[in-house]
């Protein structure tokens, strides 16, 4: 529990007490045991595996590719393909089944509507990262996109203050919202509605309170859980205009380019296979040569948007470090950056498949050249460049291809994990809050928290895996499911099952080896007969373990809005 009052004073007494009676080497065996690192979660928003400097781009990048030249740059991160699947999971541990979230609420199939883990919002049968650290004496903080539901804010669910945007998505200038049916979103500061600056830029902003929370927490004297949560690069694309005119004639390359030399770079930096073959480019992306010259300029400034996006996300983490060691904490705070799917796809003003939301953008916003990614613009980068940031791998954000769930992970704590290593062993986004509470020295509640029931984590702790004390994350025969819009997976070391519904494949099952062939594009179904039932038996389990409810074969996630992308 959380000490406070004459409990805090009482502990400290005790403490004094103990202390007196140690000897010299005592005192220094303690001094090191106790020192309880702070932890800085950080997650952007659709950002691509491939969209970091570190992992190949040709975005500016340096404040995170020193944290992974300081830490620990992973290649075989998962999440879910979803934005708010991906958030339950990742703090709390469970299965997106079991949590609220089997799938986005905006798109629950008939079969899911009231059933156990389909709540569309975090439920109460889970225990949050935030809610443990806090009875464990941590200040905890959140800033950026929430997007778990209105039933629980993030201060009913360990947070002690936070600065939020309530939706999914919204203008990054003001509180414009995303569709026609959300005009505005809202933002929230401790629960309460806030009227936003004309000067809001919304990196900038959560960057700005997440270090005014650590300032004024620092009398407290409370090691800190700080989670940041940007909105950038997701839609619309929004950036500082300077950032704009930096990358535009970058992108006049165009997008073949750019994704041939990302892949190309992955492979120079060892992050992919040497022998990896390249997917094609996506159906419905033409040759960057086969557009006008207007088209052209149109889409590289798109693009130059989306860097500018990318650029200013770094320099808000530049920002938080440079606060950091200027308050002497750097050094004892545990960084974990990742994102929390891969590249948005989704383009209304390119493929108008959903008329009401194509005519709501060209009515209500100013996309002309001019204007592009500046206030009162709303753009997409859409599959033309999506298919650019997912460089290694196949389709994008929603598909649980590879190119939809494999994403960056950065781990920065040098002093314990070591620095500048390349991390290739499978991993998910269910195993973030176990190895943050290993790294801390809290232990989860197990099945009870508060005097309510709560599911166990499912996720593995990486910790002692990266510390060199055991040779996988997962043995051998172990690994994670996934499952999203009746798209199906399961992962256990370089294997990989997968089927993906229409339009994106036949739905039929077949078997992948990541490691050469990342992009998922030889099935080896025929080949290796053996592993490839094992493979269907742990998914198998994986579903009737965690709940899972298959939408029926030919289930199209947007038939109610026009039809499938």
């Amino acid at each position: 529990m959380r000490l406070k009052g004459k409990q805090k004073l009482s502990l400290v007494t005790m403490l004094a007490i103990t202390l007196f009676a140690c000897s010299e080497e005592d005192l220094k065996e303690f001094s090191a045991v106790s020192e309880v690192p702070n932890v800085m979660l950080i997650l952007a928003d659709d950002l691509a595996f491939s969209d970091l400097g570190s992992y190949g781009s040709e975005i500016d990048t340096p404040n995170l590719d020193r944290l992974a030249t300081d830490g620990l740059l992973f290649t075989r991160f998962h999440a879910s393909a979803m934005c708010s699947p991906s958030r339950a999971m990742l703090l709390t541990g469970v299965d997106q089944h079991k949590n609220g979230y089997g799938t986005m609420s905006e798109y629950l199939d008939s079969s899911q509507v009231g059933r156990p883990g389909y709540e569309g919002y975090l439920n109460n049968q889970v225990v949050t990262l935030a809610s443990i650290l806090q009875q464990s004496g941590f200040s905890t903080y959140m800033a950026g996109k929430w997007h778990l539901g209105s039933e629980a804010l993030p201060s009913a669910r360990g947070f002690d203050r936070t600065f939020i945007l309530l939706q999914g998505a919204g203008s990054h200038f003001n509180d414009t919202g995303y569709a026609s049916a959300q005009p505005k979103v809202d933002y929230l500061r401790n629960g309460e509605a806030v009227k936003l600056p004309e000067t809001f830029y919304s990196s900038d902003a959560y960057t700005a309170e997440m270090i005014q929370y650590i300032e004024e927490g620092r009398v407290l004297n409370e090691p800190f859980f700080g989670y940041l949560a940007f909105t950038a690069p997701h839609f619309p694309l929004h950036s500082p205009t300077d950032l704009i005119e930096k990358y535009e004639e970058r992108y006049m390359l165009g997008w073949d380019y750019v994704r041939q030399k990302r892949h190309d770079s992955l492979k120079e930096k060892g992050l992919i296979n040497t022998v990896a073959v390249m997917a094609e480019r996506l159906l419905r992306v033409p040759a960057w040569e086969d557009i006008s010259e207007e088209q052209q300029i149109y889409e590289a400034r798109k693009m130059a948007v989306y860097a500018g996006m990318v650029d200013s996300l770094d320099q808000n983490v530049g920002k938080l470090i440079s606060y950091l060691k200027s308050i002497g904490e750097y050094d004892n705070t545990v960084f974990l950056f990742l994102s929390d799917n891969g590249p948005e796809a989704v383009d209304f003003t390119t493929y108008p498949y959903v008329p009401a939301a194509s005519d709501w953008i060209s009515e209500t916003f100013d996309n002309t050249y001019e204007n592009l990614g500046k206030d009162g613009s709303y753009i997409y980068y859409g599959e033309r460049w999506a298919h650019v940031g997912a460089a290694a791998h196949s389709f994008h954000k929603t598909v649980i291809s590879q190119g939809g769930i494999n994403v960056p992970l950065i781990i920065s704590y040098g002093k314990e994990l070591g620095k500048n290593k390349v991390i290739t062993e499978f991993t998910s986004v269910v195993d973030i809050t176990p190895t943050i509470l290993d790294l801390v020295g809290v232990s989860h509640p197990g099945d009870e928290f508060a005097g309510r029931k709560v599911h166990s984590m499912d996720g593995r702790s990486m910790l002692s895996y990266l510390q060199g004390k055991q040779e996988s994350i997962y043995p051998e025969g172990a690994g994670n499911g996934f499952e999203l819009f009746g798209h199906n997976a399961f992962i256990s070391g370089r294997w990989k099952i997968l089927r993906l519904q229409e339009p994106y494949g036949d739905f039929n099952w077949g078997l992948y080896d990541l490691d050469a062939d990342p992009a998922e594009l030889n099935n080896l179904a025929e080949q290796y007969p053996v592993k490839f039932q094992e493979m269907l038996t742990l998914y198998s389990s994986y579903a009737s373990r965690n709940g899972v409810i298959q939408v029926p074969e030919g289930w199209k996630m947007f038939e109610n809005l026009g039809g499938p992308r």
